[in-house]
């Protein structure tokens, strides 16, 4: 009688978690940020250098862009409350920005912006303790 009310329970436990998850051919809120946190480190790999050439340039652009997206697809799709907006607000604001200084090919404001971008994103983590427990 104990294991038919285990396995009740967790097939009950399954269906809830899989009812909550469903993500319509979109990713959940864990793989967006995974993804954000890959780009993320992308763009670390590089900030400590003192000089940049167009391919370590193009790679802040192109992870810049790609944080910007997932961000976009974050903020229409789990839009929970105005401090969630505020943040990707923010995490929208700062990787813009990085994409624009490295159109401009300016080091110094991709390591500033880039800095102001982990902070954004610690602070979310803080507050929302996403799934993956991601904080930079």
């Amino acid at each position: 009688m104990r294991l038919k009310k285990v396995i009740f329970a967790g097939i009950v436990t399954l269906f809830v978690a899989s009812a909550t998850s469903v993500s319509y051919g979109q990713a959940n809120q864990g793989e967006l940020c995974k993804k954000m946190w890959d780009n993320f480190q992308a763009m670390r790999a590089m900030t400590g250098l003192s000089a940049a050439d167009d391919s370590q340039f193009g790679k802040f652009s192109a992870s810049a862009k790609a944080i910007n997206a997932d961000t976009e697809t974050s903020k229409s799709k789990f839009a929970s409350d105005k401090n969630y907006n505020v943040l990707n607000d923010e995490v929208l604001y700062h990787s813009s920005q990085i994409d624009k200084a490295a159109s401009n090919k300016d080091l110094e404001e991709i390591q500033v912006q880039f800095r102001r971008l982990t902070i954004a994103c610690r602070n979310c983590h803080k507050i929302y303790k996403s799934e993956l427990k991601l904080v930079p």
